[in-house]
């Protein structure tokens, strides 16, 4: 298992699990591209089966998580929680000062994040929708 920087040669990988599990509305060429983004991608035995990263915000000196994907049938190992790690060792080197994160309150991530020593700084129970089933729950983590 390694977790490497993407490429434009992850892109098709990235897009495919997007589409069949993720389906984030999101231009991951433009995440890969984009200067201010750190992007990785998780891959066993040369297949790409997880992505995560962050946007360095240089106009407050903090980082905001894009994303966090591990493919179903790998889920349970940890691996979301060795993506966490790495993105928080990632964005102590642009000397961001804290990681935030956005967490839908009914999946499971959350409790990816709240044992990688997140804490919840905050909520909007109108992000999702007007039902407010669901609420995002806003999380960051210290870096300094």
């Amino acid at each position: 298992m390694k977790i490497n920087k993407a490429t434009l040669k992850d892109l098709p990988a990235i897009n495919r699990l997007n589409q069949k599990y993720f389906k984030e509305v999101r231009d991951f060429k433009k995440v890969i591209t984009d200067p201010d983004n750190h992007f990785y991608v998780l891959v066993h035995n040369n297949q790409v089966i997880g992505f995560s990263g962050f946007h360095y915000h240089h106009w407050n000196n903090t980082a905001t998580i894009i994303d966090i994907f591990v493919h179903p049938i790998r889920r349970g190992q940890g691996l979301a929680s060795k993506l966490v790690t790495k993105v928080i060792q990632e964005a102590k080197k642009t000397k961001a000062r804290t990681l935030i994160v956005e967490a839908p309150s009914l999946n499971s991530v959350l409790k990816v994040y709240l044992k990688n020593n997140f804490r919840v700084c905050g909520f909007n129970d109108r992000y999702y929708s007007n039902s407010a089933k669901e609420i995002a729950i806003f999380l960051s983590r210290d870096l300094k």
